[in-house]
């Protein structure tokens, strides 16, 4: 995989950098995943974190949050939206 695209934090998801498209909150894996890794990296960690609930860390400092397939929710830069845990 090449270098990272980066990512905009956004409050329905995590968009492209100067462009309306994002990884928004209703994604499923593995698209969605897939899609956050070319805007944050490749993935460095995943774990369980509540019922039913994966945190997955992308190497740029992203943490998505999955609730069984469907991304719910984003922690970054001291900021969050959506789901977390």
């Amino acid at each position: 995989m090449g270098k990272p695209l980066g990512y905009e934090l956004r409050p329905t998801g995590v968009g492209v950098p100067g462009s309306p498209q994002e990884v928004s909150f209703d994604r499923v894996l593995p698209g969605a995943e897939i899609s956050l890794a070319k805007l944050a990296g490749p993935v460095t960690a995943r774990e369980s974190c509540g019922p039913g609930m994966t945190r997955i860390t992308f190497r740029e400092g992203l943490v998505a949050t999955f609730r069984g397939r469907e991304f719910v929710g984003w922690q970054a830069e001291g900021r969050s939206a959506g789901a977390t845990c």
